[in-house]
C-alpha cells in the first residue's frame, strides 16, 4: 500500500508533539507522545489514551496495534488513560502491558472501588448489564432486519466483556504504576514527572443530575432540516409507536384487543423497554468517560473520551468554558462521531482554523455513525484538518469498511501502515 503524503511535511524530532490514531476498527486508540527536551534520553514521553475495539466492529488490529505501540515506544508509557469500561475503549489492555514500564493509570472516579458512590453506582449498572445479557442469551435470535435488537445485544456485550482489563488497570498492571481516579476540577501539573505537562480534568462530574443527561436538546445536536422537518438520528424510544399510550388512557381494557393481541402487545412493552434500557445503560457509561485537556508548551490538546451531553454540559457551565475552548488546539472527536457526544455549544467556541481534529470511526456496525452534519461541520470549523480513520485503507483487511478515500492529507497529518499522524512543530 503506498503511503501518502503531507501537503507539508513535519518532521518527528525533539521539538514536535506527535498524536498518533491508529485504525483499529469501531473504538479508539491514540497514542500522544511529547517531547521532553534536546538533551533527553528517551526524547519523547507516551501517553496512550485508551486501547479497544468493539466485537461488532473489529478488524483484528488490536494486537498489531499493542506490538507497535511497544516497539514504538520502547515498551515505557509515562501515562495509561481509560476513559472509560466500554469494550471499544478497553479491551487491548492485556496482559501484553505487564510487560512495558508504566508511570501512571488514569480513569474517571467512578471506576474506584473503594468509593462509596462510585461503587453504588458500578453495582447498579454491573447488575443491570448481567440481566440484560442473560435475558437476549436466553430469548430467540432477533430476527433478520431487527437492527433496534441486535445493537441493543452489541451495547450489552460493549458493557459486560471488560473484567480482565479492568481488572488489569486496576492493578497498574502489576509494575508499581501510580492509579489516579480523576474527576471534574482536578488539576495535575508534571504528572509522572513529564515537564510540563499539565492536566485540567474536566469531567466526568460526580453531581448525577449531569451524569444523568444522556442525549443533547435539539439546539445542541448537528441535525438536517429537510422538507420542513427536522430529522433525528439515533432516537432513543423505549415504546415502538404503536405502543403509545395516552395519559388518558390508564390500562388495556381501553383497547378492544383480542386475547392474542394483549399478550403481543405485553411482550412487544417488556422487549422493547429492554431495548431500550440496554441502550440507555450504554450511554450513561459515555457519560462517565474522563475528559481532559492536556496543556504542553502552548499547545491545548481535548481527550473528552465518548462524553455524553450531561458531562460536556458540567464544564460547559463553567465560567472559563468559552476561553477553554477557543484556545483549544487539538480535538479528539468523542464517541467515535456520533450525534450525541459534540455539542454545537463545544464546536462552535472552538476557533476556526486553530485546531485540527481525529475521529476515530467506522460505519460498522452503526450506519449512523459518524454523524455527517457533524463531520461536515468539524471540516469547516477546522478549515479541512480533519481525519477519519476509516479513511485509511487496509492491504490486509479487504473487507475494511471505508469511510470518504483521501486525495491528499491534511496540512500537519501523515500516514502509517495502519495508523495516522497528526504533527505539531514547537
Amino acid at each position: 500500500m503506498a503511503k501518502k503524503k503531507s501537503a507539508t511535511p513535519i518532521k518527528f524530532d525533539e521539538g514536535t508533539i506527535r498524536i498518533r490514531m491508529y485504525r483499529v476498527g469501531f473504538g479508539d486508540c491514540f497514542l500522544v507522545s511529547l517531547p521532553l527536551g534536546k538533551n533527553s534520553s528517551p526524547t519523547h514521553a507516551h501517553v496512550l489514551v485508551d486501547c479497544g475495539v468493539h466485537v461488532k466492529g473489529n478488524l483484528d488490529m488490536i494486537d498489531l496495534a499493542v506490538d507497535h505501540i511497544a516497539e514504538t515506544t520502547n515498551k515505557s508509557l509515562a501515562v495509561i488513560i481509560a476513559t472509560h469500561s466500554h469494550q471499544d475503549h478497553i479491551s487491548g489492555f492485556s496482559n501484553k502491558f505487564t510487560k512495558f514500564k508504566i508511570g501512571e493509570v488514569w480513569m474517571p472516579w467512578c471506576e474506584n472501588l473503594n468509593d462509596k458512590q462510585a461503587a453504588k453506582l458500578q453495582r447498579k449498572h454491573a447488575t443491570l448489564a448481567l440481566q440484560l445479557r442473560d435475558h437476549f442469551a436466553a430469548s430467540p435470535k432477533p430476527a433478520a432486519g431487527d437492527e433496534e435488537r441486535q445493537a441493543a445485544i452489541s451495547a450489552v456485550a460493549n458493557l459486560v466483556q471488560n473484567k480482565t482489563a479492568m481488572s488489569l488497570l486496576r492493578s497498574g498492571f502489576g509494575v508499581n504504576a501510580v492509579v489516579r481516579y480523576l474527576e471534574a476540577g482536578v488539576n495535575l501539573k508534571d504528572p509522572a514527572n513529564i515537564g510540563g505537562l499539565s492536566v485540567r480534568v474536566l469531567g466526568p462530574p460526580r453531581d448525577p443530575k449531569f451524569l444523568s443527561k444522556m442525549d443533547p436538546p435539539a439546539g445542541q445536536r448537528y441535525l438536517r432540516a429537510a422538507a420542513g422537518r427536522v430529522e433525528t438520528v439515533n432516537g432513543l424510544k423505549p415504546f415502538p409507536e404503536r405502543w403509545m399510550l395516552k395519559s388518558s388512557d390508564s390500562a388495556l381494557a381501553h383497547l378492544k384487543l383480542s386475547r392474542e393481541d394483549r399478550k403481543e402487545f405485553r411482550d412487544q412493552l417488556v422487549e422493547s423497554s429492554l431495548n431500550g434500557l440496554a441502550f440507555a445503560l450504554d450511554q450513561a457509561k459515555n457519560n462517565t468517560s474522563l475528559a481532559t485537556l492536556l496543556t504542553f508548551r502552548g499547545q491545548h490538546l481535548l481527550f473528552p473520551g465518548d462524553a455524553q451531553y450531561g458531562n460536556w454540559k458540567f464544564w460547559l457551565d463553567q465560567d472559563d468554558a468559552e476561553a477553554v475552548l477557543s484556545s483549544v488546539t487539538f480535538l479528539k472527536v468523542a464517541h467515535h462521531g456520533s450525534h450525541n457526544a459534540t455539542p454545537k455549544g463545544a464546536l462552535e467556541k472552538m476557533k476556526t482554523g486553530n485546531f485540527a481534529a481525529m475521529v476515530s470511526t467506522q460505519s460498522v456496525p452503526w450506519e449512523s455513525i459518524p454523524r455527517l452534519p457533524l463531520m461536515t461541520r468539524l471540516g469547516e470549523q477546522t478549515k479541512n484538518r480533519v481525519i477519519r480513520s476509516d479513511s485509511l485503507a487496509l492491504k490486509d483487511r479487504p473487507k475494511a469498511p471505508r469511510g470518504p478515500e483521501l486525495t491528499g492529507l491534511p496540512t500537519g497529518f501523515q500516514q502509517g501502515d495502519f495508523w495516522y499522524d497528526y504533527l505539531i512543530k514547537l
